[in-house]
């Protein structure tokens, strides 16, 4: 597993939990908001054909490859689903990743 596939990878639990977990709340009911963020980003990725299971050459074991190319979009979907959050998260990583890795010159 490469590197791009471990991201992805986390990037999908991560958006699994972060998913799922506002869907419904035993106090307040069914999120309306949280649904249709969901529907939205599986609607996107469906209607686009966008996998970035395929991009990033992570296969997927289930069925056949009709199949494994609809759960590839859904997942991707469901990333696509946490908006500008996910997207505001890689930026964070990338910069913190890239501020441990300078040097500062002293003189």
């Amino acid at each position: 597993m490469d590197f791009n596939q471990m991201i992805l990878v986390a990037f999908l639990v991560e958006s699994l939990i972060q998913a799922i977990k506002p869907i419904y709340d035993r106090e307040k009911g069914w999120s309306k908001d949280a649904l249709i963020a969901l529907l939205v980003g599986v609607g996107i990725c469906v209607l686009a054909n966008i996998n970035l299971f395929n991009t990033v050459k992570l296969p997927i074991y289930i069925g056949d490859a009709v199949i494994r190319n609809y759960v590839g979009v859904v997942l991707t979907g469901l990333i696509a689903s946490r908006g500008s959050n996910l997207a505001h998260d890689i930026f964070k990583y990338v910069q913190n990743a890239a501020s441990s890795q300078t040097v500062s010159a002293v003189g």
